[in-house]
């Protein structure tokens, strides 16, 4: 009984912990969305004004980039978490 009951509990965390990580990846994507979304009103009007070069020294815009790039790292190592599965 104690050995069905380990087994129960066990599946139970895993699946916890598996609907945690996914909750936790829509989360990051929604910031990620949110991060896309920023640098899009910032090179909208720089397109419109033939004014791309002066994005490369914008400090936001050169902050968006690197937070864009490590947020889809993070993403990235998230899901690959997920497929390899958890172990408690």
């Amino acid at each position: 009984m104690t050995e069905t009951w380990n087994k129960i509990k066990s599946g139970a965390l895993n699946c916890a912990s598996t609907m945690l990580n996914k909750v936790s990846i829509a989360t990051e994507e929604s910031r990620l969305k949110s991060k896309y979304e920023a640098l899009g009103r910032r090179l909208l009007p720089a397109l419109e004004n033939d004014a791309l070069d002066e994005l490369k020294n914008d400090p936001d815009v050169v902050e968006l980039v690197g937070c864009i790039s490590e947020m889809r790292k993070r993403i990235r190592d998230m899901k690959k978490q997920e497929k390899n599965g958890f172990h408690l």
